[in-house]
């Protein structure tokens, strides 16, 4: 991606991305289709960038992953925040979905919901991914022994086994 330039016809720059950045890369695997996420930091500290690498290089599922994860890009280096992409993406149902091999996420409606969820939970803090029902199962058990009364149906809905139609 090219550093802060400005958009044509916009006036705005986009967020500097930094030549040399802290990132992190996450080995995924929802139903049988093996990915790699990747998510880079901004100058700011907030993700600015988001890669998806799908194993089956060529395929569609390929490449449609791989333009997903340039537009969230180009959307974070404009200035869009990155809870507007995982409350758009997240919960979506398509195959590939199923079990995953995240304990965090063990469940995922499509890969866009597992890229999703995962980004909130490596990029946002608790209490903005709290509203979005999006928790960790450290979270998930604090939370259920403060009140015995809260049902986390986000978080057992994409627990529960699916069965998909095909």
């Amino acid at each position: 991606m090219p550093e802060a330039a400005a958009m044509p016809n916009s006036g705005r720059t986009t967020r500097k991305i930094p030549r040399i950045r802290r990132a992190e890369t996450t080995r995924f695997t929802v139903d049988d289709q093996k990915g790699y996420l990747t998510t880079a930091d901004a100058e700011d500290g907030s993700v600015g960038e988001v890669t998806i690498r799908m194993a089956k290089q060529g395929s569609t599922l390929a490449g449609m992953m791989d333009a997903l994860g340039v537009a969230i890009t180009l959307g974070l280096q404009a200035g869009a925040p990155a809870e507007v992409y995982v409350s758009k993406y997240s919960s979506m149902r398509f195959v590939p979905a199923g079990r995953t091999d995240d304990p965090e996420l063990p469940m995922a409606t499509s890969i866009m919901d597992y890229v999703a969820r995962r980004v909130a939970l490596d990029c946002l803090p608790p209490e903005r991914r709290m509203g979005m029902g999006i928790l960790t199962a450290a979270e998930r058990t604090a939370l259920a022994d403060e009140d015995a009364g809260w049902v986390d149906l986000p978080g057992l809905a994409m627990s529960a086994p699916h069965e998909l139609r095909r």
